[in-house]
């Protein structure tokens, strides 16, 4: 981003003595109040992106879940993240949980619930600065090393191998989900509900924002447009078709960029929280999701 100084130029060239022309002086003060929202924009995009919560409101138990609390240690960093592992016995089938950008994991306890009862054991994690996790302030690197750390601990510490795992993100942790499984082509498969193709695409469907340089002011990409063409186990996009936060629009776009094998599942009338909405439906398309890997499966193993 240019310095701050270079948009103070058209007052800073004048003389003092000068008597100010007054359509300059407008010019001028709309110039110097459009440089600072943009210096704003730049500077506090961050907590505009991520809007993290420190209470926990709910557990696991208040959905009738069993669960354990969990602190991952994050590499290189006195830091540690939050987690809950909730088991599902007679299962091997295991689900790493990416939430969105609001709240912390507490505020998706209905979401893990969900796929719990699709038959996996579920590891939902606070990315660093959410919820109980410790860290500094959360941002794009940080928190797809957290994701990173998820998977090791499953891995290294479970021991759970990854054609057992899948990785599945809402919103903005669809983004992480998809980083997640582009470093690691051998987990089983991945799920990415309601989220977009890069944080520019998403910033331009607000139209407040359009009216300034969202290509020099952004830092935080999350670019997954230019990352699913590298993804090689099954992918399920999932959507509603009234979700006015994050347009379906994107979830087609991301499904039309992914090689096979994958598929899409719109869920009419719901919105951005997809499960409240498309449950029993929405669970009918993930059984058949994971059957056909297990159809999958057993045909390469043959």
């Amino acid at each position: 981003m240019p310095p701050l100084e270079s948009w103070f130029m058209p007052l800073s060239l004048l003389n003092p003595t000068t008597k100010l022309n007054p359509l300059l002086l407008a010019g001028s003060m709309v110039a110097l109040t459009y440089a600072g929202i943009c210096y704003t924009l730049y500077s506090y995009q961050t907590k505009l992106i991520y809007r993290p919560l420190p209470d926990l409101i709910k557990t696991p138990a208040d959905t009738g879940l069993a669960y354990e609390d969990i602190w991952i240690p994050i590499p290189h960093s006195q830091s540690k993240l939050h987690a809950w592992w909730i088991p599902n016995p007679g299962s091997n089938r295991v689900l790493l949980f990416c939430h969105g950008n609001y709240g912390n994991i507490s505020y998706n306890t209905e979401r893990i619930r969900f796929h719990h009862s699709q038959g996996c054991s579920v590891l939902a994690f606070d990315y660093r600065g959410y919820g109980q996790s410790s860290g500094p302030s959360p941002s794009e690197p940080a928190i797809f090393a957290d994701a990173e750390a998820a998977w090791q601990y499953l891995t290294s510490t479970r021991h759970i191998a990854p054609h057992n795992i899948t990785i599945c993100g809402h919103s903005i942790g669809g983004a992480v989900a998809i980083h997640l499984a582009s470093q690691h082509p051998k987990v089983n498969r991945l799920i990415v509900e309601s989220s977009f193709t890069s944080m520019r695409d998403a910033v331009i469907t607000k139209n407040i924002y359009r009216a300034f340089p969202i290509d020099q002011l952004l830092t935080e990409s999350f670019n997954s447009l230019s990352k699913v063409q590298k993804l090689t186990m099954p992918v399920l996009y999932v959507h509603g078709d009234q979700d006015f936060d994050v347009p379906v629009d994107f979830s087609k776009r991301l499904y039309a960029a992914t090689p096979n094998p994958k598929q899409l599942f719109i869920a009419p009338g719901a919105d951005h929280n997809i499960e409240s909405l498309a449950g029993p439906t929405y669970a009918a398309v993930l059984q058949d999701f994971y059957k056909t890997e297990q159809a999958i499966n057993q045909l390469q193993s043959a």
